[in-house]
């Protein structure tokens, strides 16, 4: 790690300290290559390899649990922990691709007058003072990588796909089963109280807050941990520094010790209060490394609900209902965003430049976008629906994985939007575009298909929240009808801050009745307002009640059943 540093170090400094000269070559002393984009690529290519490593240690960083820093790969099993972290890493090299490079284009098309001419033109010329600007955007940005706080969206990024990998609300359930609803049964019990100090029987039938009933759960857990260990098969999570294990081992004997004098009558020498919370903090810190233990263990939830079972708890699977439920509302308002989104866009272009307000637009063009917007974003996320209703039905829910689902989807969008799309061209576009073969056509549409992927997952990601029990629930309460309205902002502006590169290459074919600045303009518009729309339906027009399964503690299980016994 520390070699990687020095070594990207030892790179950087030099290549920074050479770029004004680089850049200042002349074309006869290189006739054939360009020293400053040569200089601009190697800075992106160190930046990226550098947002790589920066973004892959983001995103295994502790996670609180109960107070308690935990890391995230022992949270999840160990194919989704890879899946979630490649993701996150490309999408902040991603990031940092179209902030460092596709900006320049954006730039340079500018309308004149918004950005001083001194800027364009070293822009334009790629000159060593614009090279130190692109050196300064691309470290602000690694350094965000490496900023824990709340208002940084990079981060916040990692947090939702920790989510999607059940980081960590899967572990914080089982703690939760194991604090209010253990269950330890009658053979296990006496192997428990013949190897344990300070224990009977009787303690396990005591109330839940006494110290003798959260001691003898701490006997079991550490009973039940010391058999895994001594197994030999899990070392690697025994000796991870972060659990502590030998040192709770250490704290539990003392624990035990003070437990007899207690037991024996000598309250009156022990600070009582003290003496409740350390047993309160030691269960939990056992709860904790038990439901660690049980995730690490299993690599599918089958298997995780198989063993958590027989430790003493009831994990309930996931029930998925039917995604094809709310497609009209979604459809509702993709064509209403489309719709808004082109007028109120071409009256702003028109006000912005002197031509006043123009109420009367052009009224067939306004609904060739709504078709267009329909056939790209509509086609890709009705697709998505679909495939997720077969996924239901056709895999069970405890063997599906969020995080799984969620990349399928982007692929699909990605590909199934601009299909669409470019069927609705062929059919109903301009000449020149109908006359293209359709592969063709398909391959210069597919740049389009990102803004459908990501509407597919951010709608997707907000309908599980309302429906799945591995994610949290939407906070409906008033005090973050705010903050949920920002996040739709944040949404729609990354959304066009990605595809801006795409949307101002366009250009309007002669004689069109909205020329190539309009154009633009328009479009960018209309894919803010989509994005917006789409986020604005997910984030509120989903209310539905809840209909998530629970454990009854009054009627436990029985240990020997061979399933677990649950009601809604």
């Amino acid at each position: 790690m520390v070699r990687l540093r020095r070594i990207l170090l030892f790179n950087l400094v030099p290549l920074l300290a050479a770029s004004p000269a680089l850049a200042q070559l002349t074309p006869t002393a290189s006739p054939q290559i360009d020293a400053s984009v040569v200089t601009h690529w190697a800075i992106t290519l160190l930046g990226l390899a550098t947002a790589a490593r920066l973004a892959w240690r983001a995103f295994g960083r502790d996670v609180a649990v109960d107070e308690f820093p935990t890391i995230p790969r022992y949270m999840t099993n160990r194919s989704q922990y890879l899946l979630g972290s490649i993701a996150y890493t490309l999408f902040a090299c991603a990031v940092f691709l179209v902030l460092v490079q596709e900006h320049q284009p954006i730039l340079a098309m500018t309308p004149s007058g918004i950005i001083p001419e001194p800027i364009l033109q070293a822009v334009k010329q790629n000159s060593a003072s614009y090279i130190v600007v692109v050196v300064a955007i691309g470290a602000i940005y690694l350094y965000l990588l490496t900023k824990e706080a709340d208002w940084n969206l990079l981060l916040g990024m990692r947090d939702v796909i920790h989510l999607w990998i059940s980081v960590p609300q899967l572990a914080k359930e089982i703690i939760a089963q194991i604090r209010f609803a253990l269950r330890v049964s009658p053979q296990t019990i006496a192997q428990v109280v013949a190897s344990s100090r300070a224990l009977t029987e009787r303690d396990f039938q005591k109330d839940y807050l006494t110290p003798d009933r959260l001691w003898a759960e701490i006997c079991y857990m550490k009973w039940w941990l010391e058999r895994g260990h001594e197994a030999g098969n899990d070392a690697t999570f025994f000796i991870e520094d972060s659990f502590g294990f030998e040192k709770l081992i250490a704290e539990f004997d003392q624990t035990a010790w003070t437990m007899e004098q207690w037991k024996a009558g000598s309250a009156a020498n022990l600070a009582m209060a003290d003496f409740a919370q350390k047993i309160k903090n030691l269960h939990t810190r056992f709860a904790r490394l038990i439901a660690c233990y049980l995730i690490y263990r299993n690599a599918s939830r089958r298997d995780l609900c198989k063993e958590a079972y027989e430790f003493g708890v009831v994990i309930v699977p996931p029930r998925l209902q039917n995604p094809l439920h709310y497609w009209t509302i979604y459809a509702v308002a993709l064509i209403a965003a489309a719709h808004l989104g082109v007028y109120l866009s071409a009256v702003t272009f028109d006000a912005l430049n002197g031509k006043g307000l123009v109420m009367g637009q052009a009224s067939d063009r306004m609904l060739a976008w709504v078709l267009y917007s329909m056939s790209n974003f509509g086609f890709a996320i009705t697709l998505v629906l679909l495939l997720r209703l077969a996924t239901s039905e056709l895999v069970p829910a405890m063997n599906q994985s969020l995080m799984v689902t969620y990349c399928w989807s982007f692929l699909v969008a990605f590909a199934a939007g601009p299909f669409g799309l470019a069927l609705a061209v062929h059919f109903f576009g301009e000449d020149a575009s109908r006359a293209l073969p359709f592969s063709e056509l398909y391959f210069r549409m597919l740049r389009w298909g990102l803004g459908p992927a990501l509407v597919s997952v951010y709608i997707s990601y907000y309908l599980d929240r309302q429906t799945c029990p591995d994610l949290p629930d939407i906070d409906m309460s008033a005090g973050r009808i705010v903050w949920r309205l920002l996040n739709c902002l944040a949404f729609s502006l990354g959304v066009v801050f990605l595809l801006l590169p795409s949307l101002l290459t366009l250009v309007a074919p002669e004689g069109a009745t909205w020329d190539t600045n309009k154009l633009r303009f328009l479009a960018t518009g209309t894919t803010f307002s989509i994005a917006y729309g789409l986020a604005f339906a997910a984030q509120f027009a989903l209310v539905k009640p809840r209909q998530r399964l629970r454990v009854d503690p009054r009627s436990p299980p029985a240990m020997n059943s061979p399933a677990p016994v649950v009601r809604p």
